[in-house]
């Protein structure tokens, strides 16, 4: 054997006696197995994704309503001056020439488009009331001067169909009925509403049609004065408005705003008539 193939086989010899070695096996498996377990893969259940998934939906579903309702309100309620309509300092006149109308760049909802138009409408009608409205941001509420001024008409007359109103019963923005007391008057409006903006753009006027309207709603805020109802620490109305109506199997629903406050949830027994009131 040369000395070349000699030193060959020596090696080959000490490599297979190395890998041959049991403590050495041994060290390298105990290795690869804690290697192993550091570097596990996590574990993969589905049905808790699912309920992550479900509970994120959820909160953000809650999120958007709360905001949207919150929205709906601050309209109504930054359409008047603020603490206005129930003190005893008098109230200066409306003025019909704003400093300046910023629009919010979010869509406006359907609700606060309501909420901001027919209480205020109601309320310039009423010289008592006059005084707390803000023409300014009333005119922020449509698509542009001339819809505001075809919608508004004379006063405010022509948001509630060229009757003077004190209640406004809004079944949603293209089912709107009006009360003088708790007389049902024979006008129903329809909003246009802009299709991007949400703002209002326009307003159709036209015969009830035969629509009952609300006689418990009307009974109960429709009274001037003393016979009114005093919801939620609210003194008796001069103007009201029901609006995103609820229905249950033999309970019905509505969010009332009284003189532009804040709104209230009220609710009708059906089959007793009794009336409960929800304030927030």
């Amino acid at each position: 054997m040369t000395p070349e193939r000699r030193d060959a086989t020596n090696g080959q010899d000490a490599e297979h006696g190395a890998a041959a070695d049991p403590l050495l096996e041994a060290e390298l498996a105990a290795a690869m197995g804690e290697f192993a377990a550091r570097e596990q893969p996590p574990h993969f259940d589905p049905r808790a994704i699912a309920r992550a998934s479900g509970a994120a939906r959820r909160s953000r579903f809650a999120l958007a309503a709360a905001v949207a309702a919150a929205a709906a309100a601050a309209v109504a309620v930054a359409v008047l001056v603020p603490g206005g309509g129930h003190g005893d300092r008098p109230l200066p006149p409306a003025t019909g020439t704003p400093t300046r109308t910023a629009a919010p760049s979010a869509p406006l909802d359907p609700d606060a488009a309501v909420r901001g138009l027919f209480p205020a409408a109601t309320m310039y009608q009423n010289p008592g009331t006059r005084g707390q409205v803000r023409l300014a941001q009333v005119r922020a509420l449509f698509s542009g001067p001339a819809a505001f001024t075809a919608v508004w008409g004379e006063d405010g007359l022509g948001a509630t169909c060229g009757a003077r109103a004190d209640g406004v019963l809004a079944a949603d923005p293209s089912s709107v009925l009006f009360y003088r007391g708790t007389t049902l008057l024979d006008r129903h409006a329809s909003l246009t509403l802009d299709p991007v903006t949400g703002r209002i753009s326009g307003i159709t006027c036209g015969p009830r049609r035969g629509d009952p309207g609300d006689p418990t709603v009307a009974g109960r805020y429709g009274h001037q004065g003393a016979a009114g109802a005093a919801d939620c620490g609210r003194p008796a109305p001069a103007t009201w408005l029901a609006d995103t109506p609820t229905s249950g199997t033999v309970v019905h629903g509505w969010t009332v705003t009284l003189d532009g406050a804040p709104p209230f949830m009220l609710g009708v027994d059906d089959t007793t008539g009794r009336v409960s009131v929800t304030c927030r």
